[in-house]
């Protein structure tokens, strides 16, 4: 395949799939945000698989190893020991079945899907990748691939906790071809104090800028492909999504998304998009993932997008740049 070859446009759309375990170290957070026994999560999860197959969209679900248990199975290597003393975290998993640590469930209602989804990797205890050590690494590795493989899983994509790349190396050694990096910011909504935080909510209510997107040589420049992200979704003010929701503009801000996958289509470049299942926490939330599908089917429709995977985009790209 050569670069003119790519004679469309491409959406990706990936979620990080934790249940309890993205927030281990933040236990007043977790209780704040999370049902206490993982209904609304299960339930989000699967409201989500149905507009996936309502639009006919393929989604990267990457997914924390330690939820692919059904409950704790008091494992030779087991990262929950680490949290004793230090985090509720441990009391709530160690020794339980706590639904919010335990999501052998949710794995296979992903996987008994008539629409076709990736599993991809994110941490086996969701610890970040940046901070440890090389040993640390190569043993979430393992043993994401021991749990991951009685399912008849062969994870191909890392999406990273909390976006903290590290230890590619590891990663493309043991045979993982892709990974998410996080978008590119403009330096002033870059900036996280107040006053980036106030440009960057303009910047999202007013529609003034459109988020990234690429080539499918933007992705191509390390020995693992690197697809870079657009937007995610819910990266914005909490306080300021629920009143625009309120008064009656729940998709407002989401335009720029929607500018960024037609522009994909126009262009034959790539839109990545991400979120986190637990962020739908209001029917807003999930009005704006309808208005951004429905932008994405009408492409599709035209002839001029299509929806794929991010290792099947990955493999496009090896084969593109001849990798």
């Amino acid at each position: 395949m050569n670069e003119s070859s790519n004679n469309t446009g491409y959406f990706i759309f990936s979620l990080d799939t934790e249940l309890g375990t993205g927030y281990f170290d933040y236990d007043e957070i977790r209780n704040r945000i999370f049902s206490a026994d993982g209904s609304r999560e299960r339930e989000n999860i699967a409201r989500i698989l149905e507009l996936l197959e309502e639009f006919q969209i393929t989604a990267t679900w990457a997914v924390v190893g330690h939820i692919f248990y059904e409950h704790c199975e008091e494992c030779e290597i087991c990262p929950i020991l680490e949290w004793k003393g230090k985090y509720q975290s441990y009391e709530d998993a160690y020794k339980t079945r706590h639904p919010l640590w335990y999501g052998a469930d949710v794995v296979d209602m992903l996987l008994n899907q008539k629409m076709k989804h990736e599993i991809a990797f994110h941490g086996y205890s969701h610890k970040t990748f940046n901070t440890m050590s090389r040993e640390e690494a190569e043993i979430e590795i393992r043993e994401f691939i021991r749990v991951a493989s009685r399912k008849g899983i062969d994870a191909k994509s890392v999406v990273f906790p909390r976006n903290k790349v590290g230890h590619l190396d590891l990663f493309e050694k043991y045979g993982f071809v892709c990974y998410r990096s996080e978008e590119s910011l403009p330096l002033l909504t870059r900036n996280k104090y107040i006053v980036g935080r106030m440009a960057k909510n303009l910047d999202h209510i007013l529609g003034i800028s459109t988020p990234p997107i690429h080539d499918l040589k933007d992705f191509a420049g390390g020995n693992m492909v690197n697809l870079i992200s657009t937007q995610h979704v819910f990266g914005f003010s909490r306080d300021t999504d629920l009143l625009l929701e309120k008064w009656g503009f729940p998709t407002l801000r989401v335009r720029r998304i929607v500018r960024a996958v037609r522009k994909a289509a126009a262009q034959k470049k790539v839109a990545h998009i991400w979120v986190h299942p637990e962020e739908f926490r209001s029917e807003g939330a999930f009005s704006k993932l309808r208005y951004i599908f429905e932008s994405v089917a009408e492409e599709v429709a035209a002839g001029r997008m299509k929806t794929i995977s991010m290792v099947d985009m990955a493999h496009m790209v090896n084969q593109t740049y001849g990798r």
